[in-house]
């Protein structure tokens, strides 16, 4: 049996897939809301920190711009540079001419700023002097309706690098994904040790169903500890599944060793059953054969009808028996697996045709008519190699049967050759009768051992049913098959057999 595992995707890592993927999913939508948001809030605050730079650096400036004190004008603006993020403050009067800026000038100064800084402005203002409402100050208003305001004396500008906010936002990224990367190392960590407790039952039973299979029927006990009802019930359903298939083990076992015994018995019996045979058939062989010489010497004298008529009938039965011995000593040899076919080279039509010879005269003292026909492409000379004795039993037997079961009328052996593949040619023969008509039931045991047709009325039973049976054992044994073709409620029936053999050529070497 091969260890060969399946094909297809294991239950562990469908579990894992099936409760990480969700968590995955989830890391990745939190990790991206609360980055995009990070992201946001960086950009909001850095923009935040240079407009509130701008917008408070504004009212401080108003003196220096206003009295034109360049030196307090550079002193507010270095000390704001070096306490802020941003990476230059320029400060220009109303017409635009620039009046101060940290750090040195640079292309900045020109009043256009490079694409790589983000800039924020507030407008420098000179707030009116707030006078007193007492009478004392009264002679400083003015009494035509002026309405004094707030005067833009210039404007302060901040520019910061937008490299800054790249570099922030890298730190954004790489910070949430660490942190996202072993948030989901930790929850598959967790995740698979949380299946590795589950699937270990699952294990478990698989291992059980193994031992099983390979004829183990150990019975553990089942944990009832920290196990879930539904384990605890395959568990008890394995133990008593591996009792039964132990109780059928035995049985099998002891049904193999009585079957064994049996068999032994059988073989034993039909050994001894083909000795008997072969031993009684050698035994009465000698004597059939001095009785058959007797008789020759007695019809040599002379002898009156009804004496000539009885010592034909006693040579007739007396030879009937000597065929029905010779058969049971071939089906006994045939029963023992001591049997062996002749192999030699021999003439195929003229072995058919000396059979059909020799049983033309008893046909025609029966009052029958044996006929014999050649049909095919049969070779001059057809010389084939094979056993021509029992091929000369196997019809014989067939024209034995036909005549002994047949009262009136005719028999007819048709031998047809075909050609095959190569030197081989096929040999079909049929023998038909018109002896008494074969019962529907009775078709498929006539070629079976001590099975014989039925004889027509006022006709003798005749002999045993071995020779049909032992017709069928030989033409197999030859490679070939037998055939019974008949129709049932008529008269009559045809046997017919087909037998390969190899033809030989001018030029072989015969065995």
């Amino acid at each position: 049996m091969t260890d060969a595992r399946p094909a297809g995707i294991t239950l562990s890592r469908k579990l894992l897939v099936l409760g990480a993927l969700p968590a995955i999913l989830m890391f990745l939508v939190l990790m991206g809301f609360f980055t995009s948001a990070r992201l946001d809030d960086a950009r909001q605050t850095l923009a935040d920190n240079g407009q509130l730079l701008a917008d408070s650096l504004a009212p401080a400036l108003e003196y220096p711009v206003v009295s034109g004190n360049t030196q307090a004008l550079e002193q507010i603006l270095s000390q704001s540079l070096k306490n802020s993020l941003v990476d230059w403050i320029r400060v220009t009067d109303v017409v635009g001419n620039v009046i101060g800026q940290v750090p040195a000038p640079d292309d900045t100064s020109s009043g256009r700023e490079p694409a790589r800084y983000q800039t924020f402005e507030a407008e420098i203002l000179q707030q009116p002097l707030a006078i007193g409402s007492n009478e004392a100050n009264a002679w400083f208003e003015l009494d035509y309706g002026f309405n004094p305001r707030a005067l833009r004396v210039g404007t302060i500008t901040v520019g910061v690098s937008t490299q800054a906010l790249q570099a922030r936002l890298q730190d954004i990224l790489w910070t949430s994904i660490a942190i996202g990367t072993a948030l989901l190392v930790l929850t598959v960590v967790i995740i698979r040790y949380f299946l590795g407790n589950l699937l270990a039952p699952i294990h478990g039973v698989s291992e059980r169903v193994d031992r099983l299979i390979r004829r183990q029927y150990d019975r553990p006990s089942v944990s009832r500890k920290d196990s879930s009802r539904e384990l605890i019930e395959i568990g008890e359903k394995l133990n008593q599944l591996s009792m039964h298939l132990e109780a059928l083990d035995e049985g099998r076992n002891q049904m193999l060793a009585a079957s064994e015994a049996a068999r032994q018995r059988a073989e034993s019996a039909n050994e001894s059953k083909s000795q008997f045979l072969a031993t009684m058939s050698q035994e009465l062989r000698t004597p059939l054969q001095g009785v058959l010489g007797t008789l020759d010497r007695v019809q040599g004298d002379p002898l009156t009808p009804c004496q000539q008529d009885y010592l034909n009938t006693a040579r007739q039965s007396t030879e009937d028996l000597l065929t029905v011995i010779n058969d049971l000593l071939d089906y006994a040899h045939l029963g023992d697996g001591s049997f062996v076919l002749e192999r030699r080279e021999f003439d195929l039509r003229r072995v058919i045709a000396n059979c059909a010879a020799s049983y033309r005269v008893p046909a025609e003292q029966q009052g029958l008519s044996l006929k014999l026909r050649f049909f095919g492409d049969w070779p001059a000379p057809c010389r084939v190699t094979g056993d021509p004795g029992r091929l000369r039993q196997v019809v014989a037997c067939l024209l034995d049967h036909a005549i002994r079961f047949t009262d009136e009328g005719t028999i007819d052996l048709h031998a047809h050759c075909q050609p095959g593949a190569g030197n081989r040619l096929l040999l079909r023969c049929t023998v038909s009768d018109s002896g008494p008509a074969l019962a529907a039931d009775r078709l498929g045991d006539l070629l079976h051992a001590f099975e014989q047709r039925g004889a027509p009325q006022g006709h003798a039973q005749g002999r045993t049913g071995l020779g049909l049976s032992l017709v069928q054992r030989l033409v197999e044994l030859m490679g070939g098959h037998v055939h019974l073709e008949t129709e049932p409620g008529h008269p009559g029936a045809t046997f017919r057999f087909e037998l390969p053999f190899e033809q030989r050529v001018d030029g072989d070497v015969s065995p």
